[in-house]
């Protein structure tokens, strides 16, 4: 295989990781994966797991999320891969975890989520944060509290579905809509749209033009976690639910690692369950054409529970995330794409 060149910024204190991955059933097929040579970087400043990340101006956004042993952070910092330097930014107006953000032009959006800590309360909170002001303004209410659940932006609208409702056991199929343009002339309310057909939490939430994907995702939470290989696909034109492609096991805890790139769906790390097998901590990266079926791109160099993840100028950032389920790790790692 082709490695690309190495970032010259890190030189030789960078350590390498080369990771051989053997073919195995992904989907109908066998696709083998790609050999990835990852490159270890200094670490992040703090280290994150389940946190809300995005992708502006070619930098990396990580917003709040568990640090160190399950405490929720307000803390927001920025990776500027162009020097391999942190940024931090102003805190969120609250330690939250189990939320993804959505990007409205250089306006990034947040909603719900578990509060101060593992055994935090989940909230309706709704926030959006203006980049260029550096400044976060209190939107309206979910409707009720949810924590886990999705997060997407179609047009003009806001999307939010799914989660766990306030005693964080139960899945909600509650779906609520958000006309941007009136909450920006001070009239928004939340209004309902067609609810999610199989409620589940902690799935990985993305929109391609008018389409929405939930996909992967867990049963309950406090009382066990179930995870889940369904995607379903929301169609903002018609207001229904259709389904998508399986996954090609059990997945969850994959949001801050999840996102769109040149039109296909990349999701990396999170939790598995494999059928007739255990729970646990996942190194695969997943690839989606829509139209399609998942395909194995490679694994990361451990295996790693709600990593951020981004692709930047052509090369795969993947940061944080927990190896163990019981507390957030730093370390970070680049690696060209096949």
């Amino acid at each position: 295989m082709h490695k690309g060149p190495r970032c010259p910024k890190f030189g030789s204190a960078v350590s390498v990781v080369v990771l051989t991955v053997s073919s195995l059933t992904v989907g109908p097929a066998n696709l083998p994966a790609q050999d990835l040579d990852w490159q270890e970087l200094p670490d992040m400043p703090a280290g994150k797991w389940e946190a809300a990340t995005t992708v502006v101006d070619g930098k990396f956004y990580v917003f709040a999320g568990y640090e160190g042993p399950v405490r929720s952070s307000k803390r927001v910092d920025v990776f500027d891969p162009s020097d391999g330097s942190w940024t931090r930014m102003q805190d969120m107006p609250s330690a939250v975890s189990h939320l993804n953000a959505v990007l409205d032009g250089r306006t990034v959006w947040f909603a719900g989520g578990f509060k101060d800590g593992y055994k935090g309360h989940a909230i309706a909170e709704v926030w959006s944060y203006d980049l260029d002001l550096d400044r976060y303004t209190a939107a309206p209410l979910l409707p009720e509290p949810r924590a886990g659940g999705g997060l997407a932006l179609v047009g003009r609208k806001l999307h939010y579905f799914g989660g766990l409702k306030a005693d964080r056991d139960t899945d909600a199929a509650d779906h609520w809509v958000l006309e941007l343009d009136d909450w920006a002339g001070g009239s928004a309310i939340w209004r309902n749209a067609a609810p999610m057909p199989d409620p589940r939490n902690q799935f990985s939430a993305v929109s391609i033009g008018n389409r929405i994907y939930a996909i992967g995702g867990q049963y309950n939470h406090d009382s066990q976690q179930l995870d889940q290989p369904r995607v379903d696909i929301y169609d903002a034109e018609t207001d229904s639910w259709n389904r998508g492609p399986d996954l090609p096991k059990g997945h969850s805890h994959g949001e801050a690692g999840t996102f769109v790139h040149e039109g296909r769906i990349v999701m990396v790390g999170g939790h598995t369950t494999p059928a007739g097998g255990t729970k646990s901590i996942d190194p695969d990266i997943l690839v989606l054409e829509p139209g399609s079926e998942w395909e194995l791109l490679g694994k990361l160099p451990m295996p790693l529970s709600s990593p951020a993840a981004a692709i930047l100028g052509g090369k795969l950032y993947a940061a944080g995330g927990s190896a163990t389920g019981r507390g957030a790790q730093a370390k970070m790692w680049v690696a060209d794409l096949p």
